[in-house]
C-alpha cells in the first residue's frame, strides 16, 4: 500500500444520519485527498450506487459498505460490514427488515411525544419526509426545527435520550444474526467504535469473545475523533483478541468540524490492517 493512500472505512450520507448526498459525500472525500472510502450508512444500501457512480468519475475507489444495529445483552452494538456485495437479495431482505424494524420504532416514540404534549404525528411526518431511513437524528432535527428544542443535543437530554419520556430501546437481532448476514453477502464484519460502548472491561473483552466466535474478524481501532487514549487500547484490543484493525471518520455532516473526511491517525504498526487483504 502507498504510504499516502488516505483510506476512510466509516462515512454516512443522507440515505442514513448524515446530511450529504452520496454524490456530494465521494466529492468532499476526494477533494480531501481520501483514496478509498467506504459508504456506511446505518441499516441500507440505498446510496451506495450513486456513490459508485460518483467515485468512478472522480477516480476514488469506494467500499461498498453498510453499517448494522445489533444487540448484545440489551445493549445497541453497531457492525460495520465491508466490501459487501449490495445487491445480494437475500442480504437486501434482511435489510428491510431492519427497515421495518426502525419505522416501527419511530411511530412509537412520536406516539410517546405526543403522550408528553408534543405534535407527536407532526414529527413523524417531518421525519419520514427525509430521505432514507428514519433515525433518532431525524427526530432531534425536527424537534429544534419545530421550536420544541434550541438544538439537537436537548432533544436526547429531554425527551429521546435513557430515561426520558420518549426513549425507546430498539429491538435489533443478536449480535451473532448480523456477523452471519455480513458474511452470507460476502463481506468483513468490524465492530464499529470498540471504546464507545458503556462496558466495564470484562465484558467487552465477552463481547470481542462473542464477536469472533460469530466469524467477526476486524474492529474499528481509528475512529474519527477519538484520541491517541483510544487508538491504543483499541489496537491492544485486536493484538489480543486476533483481530484486523480498521480506520474510519465516522463522518456524517460537514457541521461537525471535529470529524472531518479522511483525517486519521495513523493505524499502530502492531495491528494488521483490514485493507492488506485487498492489496491496498
Amino acid at each position: 500500500m502507498s504510504e499516502d493512500l488516505v483510506i476512510d472505512l466509516h462515512s454516512h450520507s443522507c440515505y442514513s444520519d448524515g446530511t450529504l448526498t452520496p454524490t456530494e459525500l465521494v466529492e468532499r472525500a476526494a477533494a480531501a485527498g481520501v483514496g478509498v472510502l467506504a459508504l456506511t450508512d446505518h441499516d441500507t444500501v440505498a446510496g451506495l450506487e450513486e456513490a459508485e457512480q460518483a467515485a468512478a468519475r472522480l477516480g476514488l475507489r469506494l467500499v461498498p459498505g453498510v453499517e448494522l444495529s445489533a444487540s448484545w445483552r440489551s445493549q445497541a452494538i453497531h457492525v460495520l460490514g465491508l466490501w459487501i456485495e449490495p445487491r445480494a437479495p437475500k442480504f437486501l431482505e434482511r435489510l428491510d427488515s431492519q427497515a421495518e424494524r426502525r419505522h416501527v420504532r419511530m411511530r412509537k416514540i412520536c406516539a410517546r411525544l405526543t403522550q408528553a404534549g408534543l405534535p407527536g404525528d407532526e414529527l413523524l411526518a417531518a421525519v419520514l419526509a427525509q430521505p432514507g431511513l428514519p433515525t433518532r437524528a431525524h427526530l432531534a432535527e425536527a424537534l429544534v426545527a419545530g421550536g420544541h428544542v434550541a438544538r439537537t443535543d436537548d432533544a436526547f437530554r429531554r425527551y429521546l435520550g435513557k430515561g426520558r419520556a420518549a426513549h425507546l430501546a430498539a429491538d435489533w437481532p443478536p449480535l451473532a444474526e448480523i456477523v452471519g448476514w455480513i458474511r452470507e453477502a460476502g463481506g468483513v464484519a468490524c465492530l464499529a467504535h470498540p471504546a464507545r460502548y458503556a462496558l466495564s472491561s470484562g465484558a467487552r473483552r465477552q463481547l470481542l469473545t462473542e464477536f469472533a466466535a460469530a466469524g467477526g474478524t476486524a474492529i474499528e481501532v481509528v475512529t474519527g475523533p477519538n484520541g491517541a487514549s483510544h487508538v491504543e487500547a483499541s489496537a491492544m484490543l485486536a493484538v489480543k483478541h486476533g483481530f484486523s484493525g480498521s480506520s474510519g471518520s465516522d463522518f456524517h455532516s460537514p457541521k461537525h468540524t471535529w470529524n472531518p473526511l479522511g483525517r486519521l491517525a495513523k493505524l499502530p504498526d502492531s495491528v494488521v490492517p483490514v485493507w492488506r487483504v485487498y492489496g491496498l
